[in-house]
């Protein structure tokens, strides 16, 4: 097959008002961004990525931006024969202006977005599904390392090498606000779901409160909660053991993500409840100092925020050298779920997949019925790359014009 080469780069950028905000322990979400990013190569093949953009609320117009001044002026010197190739280049281009303009977030979701489209249009080009081709790297990349053991758990898991049917995963429902808690768990469990995730980190009161009436309306049902960074070291520590007796299957960043290492294995040591964090690490270092270090029992990179599959198919790689669950953290649109389906799939763990219930057409609308959850699974679309493609008719009514 001839070298990856990419002709074009066009971003794709929607907002829906929402009447309902989502809420944070650190602000409101009043709107739903989604950016998306199609690449070309010269034959025409298509391949589609999504870049985080959640916050600030202009954040999405700036993103758009670079992909537009930085991103789509370096593509065609990109030449190679797979995608890890292609984003070495994208970052070595875009290396001097990251550390210039100290713009490593932005740049780097912005990045992210992009290899999951080179990665999604290199499926498509050898006609296989991403999940298949994941997969196969991962297993390579694990034999290069001459990491033996995990070589070995890959064997034991499926073979996305040539399936038979769609692959499918484990779900969870998240999103869920503190207010009427019990009522979205009971609706997320009518839409198909069996496992949930509410949102703490307010007032010990007000968390207590979420917890009893999620707990109540999931009854043995797997249950989680997330902090969001919401807790100081002292807080977390006073708030942690109350959650005995809730069976939380973890607790998702109680600290934030810069808190040291000697602060998370304090925090372990009081919590009854295992430990997740990971959508706000930026480096893979830092996954690394992570896994090694915090005392995770869960690791939550989002490869629309960092990354992409090349980055965290190296975190899902540690995770699996050190027997840390590798669950996807995703809030966003459908491009980007599907695509961290594809890589929870090829990861060869049993973890879950983050599936936002607040509604959401710039989610829904895409994915035209595909990741549907059925008894806590969801199952892949057929097909190469991603699997479908994208109709943006569906989504029209909440398109932006791309800043000039």
């Amino acid at each position: 097959m001839n070298p990856l080469r990419l002709y074009s780069l066009t971003p794709h950028l929607y907002r829906v008002p929402l009447k309902q905000p989502v809420i944070t322990s650190f602000g409101f979400m009043r709107a739903r961004w989604a950016l998306w990013v199609c690449v070309r190569d010269e034959d025409g093949v298509e391949g589609w990525g999504e870049v985080w953009c959640n916050f600030p609320e202009s954040g999405a117009l700036h993103r758009c931006r670079l992909l537009q001044e930085v991103f789509a002026p370096v593509l065609p010197e990109l030449t190679g024969d797979d995608p890890v190739q292609l984003s070495a280049q994208v970052a070595a281009r875009t290396r001097i202006l990251r550390l210039q303009s100290a713009e490593y977030g932005p740049l780097d979701q912005c990045a992210a977005g992009l290899d999951i489209a080179i990665w999604d249009l290199h499926a498509r080009r050898i006609g296989q599904p991403l999940c298949s081709v994941l997969h196969r790297a991962l297993h390579a990349s694990e034999a290069a390392s001459n990491s033996a053991g995990a070589a070995n758990a890959l064997s034991t898991g499926q073979d996305f090498t040539k399936p038979t049917t769609p692959p499918q995963v484990r779900v969870y429902a998240s999103g869920i606000n503190p207010e009427g808690a019990g009522y979205a768990v009971e609706h997320a469990a009518r839409c198909g779901h069996s496992a949930f995730k509410v949102k703490v980190g307010f007032s010990h009161d007000q968390d207590l409160r979420t917890l009893q009436d999620a707990r109540a309306a999931a009854s043995d049902r797997w249950l989680a909660a997330d902090a969001n960074q919401g807790w100081t070291l002292e807080q977390a520590l006073d708030f942690m053991p109350r959650l005995d007796g809730f069976r939380l299957a973890w607790m998702e960043e109680p600290l934030a993500a810069d808190a040291h290492a000697a602060d998370w294995q304090a925090l372990k040591a009081r919590s009854p409840s295992r430990l997740a964090a990971g959508e706000n690490i930026n480096h893979l270092s830092v996954f690394e100092l992570a896994l090694q270090t915090w005392g995770l029992a869960v690791i939550q990179p989002d490869l629309a925020k960092w990354g992409g599959f090349t980055g965290c198919l190296k975190v899902v790689r540690l995770a699996r050298q050190h027997g840390v669950m590798y669950c996807p953290h995703y809030l966003g649109g459908g491009i980007g779920l599907l695509a961290s389906a594809h890589l929870l799939a090829a990861s060869g763990q049993d973890g879950l997949l983050e599936m936002d219930i607040n509604p959401n057409p710039l989610r829904s609308g895409v994915l035209a019925g595909a990741l549907t959850p059925v008894d806590g699974w969801a199952r892949l679309p057929e097909g190469s790359g991603l699997g479908l493609e994208p109709d943006l008719a569906l989504v029209e009514a909440w398109a932006l014009p791309l800043p000039n």
